[in-house]
């Protein structure tokens, strides 16, 4: 499910969340947004939602950074809609309402490979009709010791929101 990219047409791509910096997305979060960005040109959605709160008091949310991010990479301002929440399931969660006010149905979802499995379990829960793409990018790819590092802290959030119902006890 994570490994897969699983790319088609779907009405919207949703890209998750990741840290930001002062307005400007970290460059795991610009992997995403730039893998979406090529989706989109790609012809697959005509929009991109972009999750993500306020994690850390800063300015900007994710979702301000990201669509900062994505207009400066020329993406049309009214392909864009954003949507909050502090973690994956809260990101997702506040998606499948804004697809339920938009009348959306399918959905590319965004992140790294680590991320996919529980991001992918979690809209199904939510009862979304979800497909992953995952970026291959992002330094936490390319990087051994990140992907590991991400990889067994994904383990670990996978199996607390599996086993326990936790929906998500880690940020993405």
């Amino acid at each position: 499910m994570g490994e897969r990219d699983e790319h088609q047409p779907a009405d919207a791509i949703i890209v998750l969340g990741a840290r930001e910096y002062s307005g400007w997305p970290s460059s795991p979060f610009a992997a995403r947004l730039d893998h979406a960005l090529s989706l989109y040109k790609e012809g697959l959605a005509p929009l991109v939602i972009v999750a993500g709160g306020d994690p850390e008091g800063d300015s900007y949310t994710e979702a301000e950074a990201g669509t900062r991010y994505l207009e400066h990479r020329s993406l049309p301002r009214e392909a864009l809609l954003t949507v909050g929440g502090y973690n994956t399931y809260e990101n997702l969660r506040e998606a499948e309402a804004l697809a339920q006010r938009e009348g959306l149905e399918t959905m590319l979802v965004v992140s790294e490979r680590f991320h996919m499995l529980r991001s992918l379990t979690m809209a199904e829960d939510l009862g979304m009709q979800a497909y992953g793409s995952p970026t291959r990018t992002s330094l936490r790819e390319r990087n051994p010791a990140w992907r590991l590092y991400y990889t067994l802290r994904e383990v670990s959030a996978y199996s607390a929101y599996s086993l326990l119902g936790l929906k998500s006890p880690t940020p993405a």
